[in-house]
């Protein structure tokens, strides 16, 4: 990485994590009724980071500018609903690949399938989505990406957020909050996801709908309906989600082609 590059995502890194892992830490102290609430204030870590270094070089003006591509709809609605799609569909079709080696399937024992929707709204606003999703994608993959591309740095940043999660998957009790008990397999969707979202919001012109609505699709199929925590869906999801990721990359890449442009969504 170039010096620069280097040291404002080492730095974002680090303060994602000091502000996260302090809290994640203490749930291993407090009471189960309200390790919960550590775990989501823990969550905010990324924005919180992104926040301070954009503050730091650009002022408030450039915070409002991060935050708001929270809600900014420049093309449409189609990215958001694709990646809820792809994620919806990549995960029945991990459990139906795994039904014919004659385990059973299904999704988990969440709630009703017809409450989908409601389970998905909740997770944008409890779940990590508004949380993280300003600071891996809107502030670290257009730091990345303008240097290395969006491959290189979906599957850099998928990594840091894969490791990012370590406490929730070191301390005793608190697997559930990353859907299972296999960091491996965890980090090979991270990176798989980041590569998604990222493609996502580049489609998106920048906009984090996609990958906020993307990255609360993943947490509902494979956390609220525990579809990553039975051991034998795993590989299917992560090959899943890997091929999707791929796929995704490649057609990106041959439409910037196709139209002479190779930075659509850096705005």
């Amino acid at each position: 990485m170039a010096g620069s590059v280097a040291r404002r995502f080492t730095t974002f890194v680090g303060l994602a994590a000091l502000w996260a892992w302090p809290f994640w830490l203490l749930t291993s102290v407090l009471p189960d009724t309200v390790d919960i609430a550590a775990i989501l204030v823990g969550a905010w870590g990324p924005t919180v980071a992104a926040s301070l270094l954009t503050w730091r070089t650009a002022g408030r003006n450039g915070v409002k500018a991060l935050l708001s591509k929270y809600l900014a709809w420049r093309p449409g609605l189609w990215p958001a609903v694709a990646v809820v799609v792809v994620a919806f569909v990549t995960t029945v079709a991990a459990v139906w690949v795994t039904s014919l080696g004659g385990v059973p399937g299904g999704l988990g024992g969440g709630p009703p399938l017809f409450a989908i929707p409601v389970v998905l709204l909740v997770n944008v606003f409890l779940g990590g989505p508004l949380a993280e999703e300003a600071g891996w994608r809107g502030f670290a993959h257009p730091l990345l990406r303008e240097r290395f591309g969006p491959g290189t740095a979906g599957v850099v940043i998928g990594s840091i957020w894969g490791l990012w999660h370590a406490p929730l998957f070191l301390l005793p009790g608190q697997s559930f909050a990353v859907g299972g008990g296999d960091p491996l397999a965890f980090v090979a969707l991270t990176v798989s996801w980041s590569v998604l979202f990222g493609v996502a919001t580049e489609w998106a012109e920048g906009s984090l709908v996609p990958a906020v609505f993307g990255h609360a699709a993943v947490n509902t199929f494979l956390g609220t309906y525990g579809v990553f925590a039975a051991a034998y869906n795993r590989p299917a999801v992560v090959g899943g989600f890997v091929v999707v990721a791929v796929g995704s990359l490649v057609v990106y890449h041959l439409h910037t082609r196709l139209l002479g442009s190779a930075t659509p969504g850096t705005t």
